[in-house]
């Protein structure tokens, strides 16, 4: 079990209002994507809810513990993944640093650590540093180090937002690959309509600032979803014009 229970948080930076009496409930090994206009708090609540920042209001609940700080069976995948790379180790001793003070032995630490590379598909590439890798390359070594951590609840914030559009479908679709092998509640902000569409199970759509909660819709999409046939359903055109039209009436209101 992991689930994830956010209970009218709210948070303020002195005067400023960033997001408001926001309720959600994400399940066990569900995909929850947060989308919303820029600024409107999703990155805010992201790191509440995954106890990196505290909230001026309400509670955050995994499994009915409050989270005061960060739980260790939750990971975040920053969306500036270059800087949370260290660029002294090289792959496989940036992927080892999920666990390397977990008590474990050196060589289970090396064979834990090339596995999820060569899940990612970085096997040729371990004893390389990541300033000698692509911008998508880069967010496979940080994406094979969370799933090495063994996470029970990952929290993305938008991480396929710096790389181009090939490889960002590319990275849509190892995640969903992996979360397949891998059962894992998911948590991801996303500024993209297609994205959240195409990865999650349900959305919850946030107003502009002081972000609050517009409306949360059931994707009702079956799996496994494919990059292109998925995007050329029915369901999917309907959920992408009603979340575009959204957004844009919200904007032109702002």
């Amino acid at each position: 079990m992991a689930q994830l229970v956010l209970d009218g948080v709210g948070r303020r930076y002195g005067e400023i209002e960033a997001i408001r009496d926001i309720s959600l409930a994400i399940e066990a090994h569900e995909f929850m994507a947060i989308l919303g206009p820029s600024g409107c708090g999703k990155s805010t609540l992201l790191q509440i809810a995954a106890g990196l920042l505290p909230a001026s209001f309400g509670r955050v609940l995994l499994d009915g513990a409050a989270v005061t700080a960060p739980p260790r069976s939750v990971v975040y995948l920053f969306q500036h993944y270059s800087r949370s790379l260290l660029p002294w180790r090289s792959v496989l001793a940036n992927v080892a640093f999920a666990i390397e003070h977990r008590g474990f032995s050196r060589t289970d630490v090396r064979e834990r650590a090339m596995h999820h590379i060569g899940r990612v598909g970085l096997e040729k590439f371990a004893t390389k540093y990541p300033w000698q890798l692509s911008g998508g390359m880069q967010q496979r070594v940080a994406i094979a180090r969370a799933l090495t951590a063994e996470p029970r609840v990952l929290m993305m914030d938008e991480p396929f937002s710096s790389v181009d559009a090939l490889t960002r479908l590319d990275l849509q679709a190892l995640i969903q690959e992996i979360r397949l092998a891998q059962p894992m509640t998911v948590l991801l902000v996303t500024h993209d309509v297609d994205e959240a569409v195409y990865m999650a199970d349900r959305i919850a759509v946030l107003t502009h600032r002081p972000g609050e909660l517009a409306e949360l819709i059931e994707v009702c999409l079956d799996r496994p979803r494919d990059a292109i046939g998925t995007r050329e359903q029915k369901r999917f055109l309907e959920l992408r014009h009603h979340l575009l039209s959204m957004l844009l009436r919200r904007q032109d209101a702002a």
